[in-house]
């Protein structure tokens, strides 16, 4: 494939499906970077124009670039891709074939984009030792996805480092819930309380929340429960409302549209490369909020406030203040009393969001100031450097070596 020229706009198709929030917020970070750039931008979604490609193959040929993100609903034409000549980037794909052949084809794929599981199981891990518990357990997905036994191993581990006991229920079934459901709250049930669950993600957390109460077991006072993904629709309208670590996802699709832009000026690679993503903290809500006794509710409501909405460029103290239930003096002074202040708090939030992201991807600075919700990367750069004294991409280089698969981000 010939390179598009510097003036010329680049026809970028995505393939991303939005049946699930993952795949609406990586739309998003994705069409935004791609705007940005300048780029024509095509999209399909299958889930609401079919279940095959086979009417966009003329559209996929003449694409300078294609993002991917699929699933299973997709049963046809997915060998479109293995004759294109344009750079693919799949968004946490493996990029199987459909119709249950489950046929592995990563030579399709020039890169991939893929979340860090490791930091999804630390952070859901950590939340929930903060109970001061001992027992630990984690649910997988009914269908066996290699991402969900990545993640439970990941969180398992850190749960015996830290000297507790963990617990890994099997599935019996594959999507048959209401006999999941008995056979996991009967599991769970032998486990010794108070216990804390880490779920595959928020929709299975919402149905084990559905097997503790079949098991008698309180949420949060008997099991503390967390999912992921932070998909609102499901934490939400949950009964205690779910606690989720907060996938990057817009920031995945961001992530996607700089690889594309740096495989426009390169040769097809020998192998597909891989770029991962990772979290921007853990929005606590009731399913974990077992605090000690003698903590005050208010200022746990306003702790779990910023841990949700610090990437918002826009919350400040009267914000938090008013998730207190309290005046901004009398908010003020509550912090004060622990040695810590609101705008602090907020900051310092931000900066360990900011830290995971230099970690785990390859995101441009600016980019990551952007996400984490500080005003400018300039002011990003220097209270960083200030809590660290490293510069954001001194941290990084220092914090893990570039590894051979990594994929440099394009400059804009």
């Amino acid at each position: 494939m010939k390179p598009p020229e510097r003036n010329d706009a680049p026809l970028v198709v995505a393939v991303i499906s939005t049946d699930l929030w993952p795949g609406r917020a990586e739309l998003r970070g994705f069409s935004e970077e791609a705007r940005r750039r300048g780029w024509t931008l095509e999209e399909i979604d299958f889930v609401h124009v079919g279940r095959t490609l086979e009417p966009y193959r003329e559209l996929l040929a003449r694409a300078d670039g294609v993002a991917v993100r699929l699933n299973d609903a997709l049963t046809g034409g997915i060998g479109i891709f293995a004759e294109l000549e344009a750079p693919i980037v799949g968004l946490d794909t493996g990029f199987y074939m459909g119709n249950g052949l489950r046929k592995p084809m990563p030579g399709v794929l020039w890169a991939r984009v893929l979340c860090d599981q490791s930091q999804v199981a630390t952070a859901a891990a950590d939340e929930l030792l903060a109970t001061g518990w001992r027992h630990f357990v984690f649910v997988p997905m009914l269908r066996r996805y290699p991402w969900t036994g990545t993640r439970g191993e990941a969180f398992l581990e850190r749960i015996r480092a830290a000297g507790c006991e963990a617990h890994h229920y099997e599935t019996v079934t594959d999507w048959a819930w209401v006999k999941e459901r008995e056979n996991l709250a009967r599991w769970l049930a032998g486990i010794p309380r108070p216990f804390g669950i880490f779920a595959g993600n928020d929709l299975l957390a919402k149905l084990t929340l559905d097997a503790c109460r079949t098991a008698g077991i309180e949420v949060p006072q008997d099991a503390a429960i967390v999912g992921a993904d932070d998909d609102e629709t499901f934490c939400l309208t949950s009964s205690p409302t779910l606690t989720s670590v907060r996938i990057d996802f817009e920031g995945a699709g961001r992530l996607a549209a700089e690889t594309l832009a740096t495989l426009f000026r390169k040769r097809r690679p020998a192998r597909s490369r891989i770029v991962r993503y990772g979290i921007l903290g853990v929005a606590r809500r009731d399913s974990t909020r077992t605090v000690e006794k003698g903590t005050d509710l208010r200022l746990a409501a306003g702790l779990d406030f910023i841990a949700a909405h610090a990437a918002d460029p826009f919350v400040g103290a009267r914000d938090v203040a008013a998730a207190m239930g309290l005046g901004r003096r009398q908010a003020d002074r509550m912090f004060a009393a622990t040695g810590a202040t609101i705008r602090g708090s907020i900051e310092e939030t931000r900066l360990k969001a900011a830290r995971r992201m230099l970690q785990s991807s390859n995101a441009p600075v600016s980019a990551i100031a952007a996400r984490c919700g500080f005003s400018s990367s300039n002011y990003f750069i220097r209270i960083f450097h200030a809590r660290t004294g490293l510069s954001p991409d001194a941290w990084r280089r220092q914090s893990r070596g570039e590894g051979q698969d990594a994929v440099k981000p394009a400059t804009p």
